[in-house]
């Protein structure tokens, strides 16, 4: 019985520290936005890969490739830095398209756990991403869907690389974007109509 007990007690304590040293964990957000405008003209703003001004955080876009499989795009950022994304996926009839960040400048670097991490302009890692516009009668639905781990990849993540800095980085790029795509059709759009879900 005591056998029995102390395999027991060794099974939960094994359990319970490979709960709490975990590393990072993926996070799903999907941000959506009704857009009073149709579907093809929505669509006819955010359909070339190369061109992303229609986001207020780009200072100048341009892809390789276009819209072709493979195709990379370079983002200069208006508050510096750029970032380098692939795409993966294009689909024109379905008026969507998948990309991937390969690469990123760095705002900073800081110092934790006794070596230096660099913080990129956008706290992530292995970030991929999908934007499709559907129709709803004469409106449209732009779904921007994003998938990434926080920006450090090790246990105990510094402020600066940790899931709340990945989450809502990543929360302001998908919801300014949408807000202002939105403004181009309508100037009244704002923030508090982008629907924002989260799964990790």
């Amino acid at each position: 019985m005591k056998k029995i007990s102390l395999f027991i007690s060794l099974a939960l304590f094994f359990f319970s520290a490979v709960a709490t040293a975990h590393g990072p964990v993926r996070g799903k957000m999907t941000a959506t936005l009704l857009i009073d405008a149709p579907a093809d003209k929505v669509w006819g703003v955010i359909s070339d890969f190369g061109d992303m001004s229609w986001h207020p955080a780009m200072a100048s876009s341009s892809a390789d490739k276009g819209n072709k499989k493979g195709s990379v795009r370079v983002l200069t950022l208006k508050g510096g830095g750029k970032i380098t994304e692939e795409l993966k996926a294009y689909k024109e009839n379905k008026m969507s398209y998948k990309y991937k960040i390969t690469d990123m400048s760095s705002v900073k670097t800081i110092h934790h756990a006794g070596k230096d991490e660099d913080v990129p302009v956008l706290p992530v890692e292995n970030y991929q991403a999908t934007i499709t516009v559907k129709p709803k009668g004469n409106k449209s639905v732009v779904t921007w869907v994003a998938t990434y781990y926080r920006g450090y990849v090790n246990n105990n993540p510094p402020e600066e690389l940790n899931e709340k800095a990945a989450d809502t980085a990543v929360t302001a790029v998908l919801t300014d974007g949408l807000v202002h795509l939105a403004q181009k059709f309508d100037t009244g759009a704002n923030a508090s109509e982008v629907k924002i879900t989260m799964r990790r």
